[in-house]
């Protein structure tokens, strides 16, 4: 009886190459968080951290959820991106996230098709022949 070997280690470019494939098995949310949403949640914090540098931490969060306005700090022009940053991309980034999970779900719950559902409405819709000997 001979000893396996194990087979030899892949490059790192195969293995790194090997592991963004297999980011499509994933759910579409993951998927998401993963390969997009990661890199914006980095641009924000490059943006928040260079902005806490000039005018401090405490201040930048409080321009950022809107206390101080961005004109009455040090540094205006860094804490203008991160007052634009709090004020629209963080609640449109929260709400499309969560637009999408409530959408994910109701799908996922939804037991006829949208063809049944609208043949079904045309039937309704349509009176019938009865109603209408009554109607006279």
């Amino acid at each position: 009886m001979t000893s396996a070997t194990p087979p030899p280690r892949l490059p790192l470019r195969a293995r790194g190459r090997r592991r963004l494939r297999s980011l499509a098995a994933l759910s579409k949310t993951r998927y998401w968080l993963l390969t997009r949403a990661i890199w914006l949640a980095l641009a924000f914090f490059l943006v928040f951290a260079i902005d806490a540098v000039l005018i401090g931490w405490s201040t930048a969060y409080e321009v950022m959820i809107g206390i101080k306005s961005p004109a009455e700090v040090p540094a205006p022009v860094a804490s203008w991106a991160v007052s634009l940053i709090g004020w629209l991309m963080i609640p449109a980034f929260v709400g499309g996230t969560a637009g999408y999970l409530v959408t994910r779900q109701i799908d996922a719950r939804r037991t006829q098709s949208e063809a049944d559902v609208a043949q079904a409405l045309r039937r309704q819709a349509r009176p019938s022949s009865s109603r209408r000997k009554g109607t006279r």
